[in-house]
């Protein structure tokens, strides 16, 4: 389900809409607090002072749980602060992502080439295309996931179609026919599976799926999803944005907001070491190292979104919440 999917009105008794009312007082006047101490005119409470930084992974995928929980309290979310949300965050998401592999648009720039269709002098036009069509594929999610249409071969096959668009048509939404390798970082070369081998290994893929899709954390199956099929490379361009792309596919589905990754150059190697500490698609490997860095990224996401829909000062938003802001009043001034 999708940040911006509508969910059943949280229902509150007298009780509670009365307390709702005073905890958000409380909360209001502990952004003022804030904001005054700081000079500025925008403000956050630490959520990490609830929900404590920790490398446990079943003690984070708790914290995902209760801090997802206290998003849904929020639901249906306000619909003007899901769309201007989206716009900056796809905007972003675009970014990272096509920056990971290369791509020389800045984040300006990728905002221009988007949402006016101008172009940019001096880059490449296969930079214009990667900005335009992973924009296209976000909104291909969200809408799968809205549908509920659930993760298939045809699927991940349509998202690379979307992926490799205008740029290599003989090759999207096809298996790759010849091997391919990468360089490492210590120069090493580590080479994917063989072409033969890649219908095997995607029947696999979805036997793990199916088969654990149930009893996984869903941030948990996410990553696996992102880890298993990079390392299978099933393509022959475009195997990073796609397996992103199926990742946040999956949390949409589950009601988690969209993950970023950053292209920073230390948080892409991070990112590129614990993705390299798992080729075991075939001969296994440490999984672990990758599902911490997924579930803190998806950490990252739940708490800027609450920090983000908490401040819904609408008529709606005043009956919402109730779960978020009983979590929190420790924090709150009293």
């Amino acid at each position: 389900m999708t940040i911006n999917t509508p969910q059943s009105e949280n229902v509150l008794n007298d009780s509670q809409k009365s307390e709702l009312l005073i905890l958000k007082d409380r909360f209001n006047s502990s952004l003022l607090d804030i904001m005054n101490s700081s000079g500025k005119y925008n403000a956050s409470l630490d959520l990490l002072n609830v929900w404590p930084e920790t490398n446990n992974l079943p003690e984070l995928y708790n914290q995902l749980t209760e801090l997802k929980e206290c998003l849904d309290s929020f639901r249906p979310l306000n619909s003007s602060m899901v769309k201007n949300l989206n716009k900056e965050l796809d905007i972003k998401y675009t970014y990272e992502s096509n920056c990971i592999e290369g791509n020389s648009l800045t984040l300006g720039e990728t905002d221009q080439v988007i949402n006016t269709g101008l172009t940019i002098g001096g880059k490449p036009l296969v930079d214009h295309l990667e900005a335009i069509n992973h924009q296209e594929a976000i909104q291909y999610i969200r809408e799968l996931a809205k549908d509920e249409i659930e993760l298939s071969e045809r699927e991940i096959k349509n998202v690379h179609s979307l992926i490799l668009k205008g740029i290599q048509d003989e090759h999207k939404g096809q298996y790759r026919k010849q091997p391919v390798f990468v360089m490492q970082q210590d120069g090493s070369k580590h080479e994917f599976p063989q072409p033969y081998i890649l219908p095997k290994l995607m029947e696999d893929f979805f036997l793990f799926f199916n088969e654990n899709k149930n009893t996984l954390h869903p941030v948990e199956m996410a990553a696996h999803l992102h880890q298993k099929l990079v390392n299978i490379h099933p393509f022959i361009d475009g195997n990073g944005r796609t397996s992103r792309l199926v990742m946040n596919l999956y949390l949409f589905q589950h009601g988690y907001p969209v993950t970023v990754i950053d292209s920073e150059m230390s948080k892409r190697k991070e990112y590129y070491t614990v993705l390299s500490n798992y080729r075991g698609v075939i001969s296994g490997g440490d999984s672990k190292p990758f599902q911490l860095f997924v579930a803190q990224k998806a950490k990252e996401s739940l708490i800027e979104q609450l920090n983000f829909f908490s401040q819904d000062g609408t008529d709606e938003g005043k009956v919402k919440g109730y779960q978020f802001f009983k979590k929190v009043e420790s924090l709150l001034k009293n």
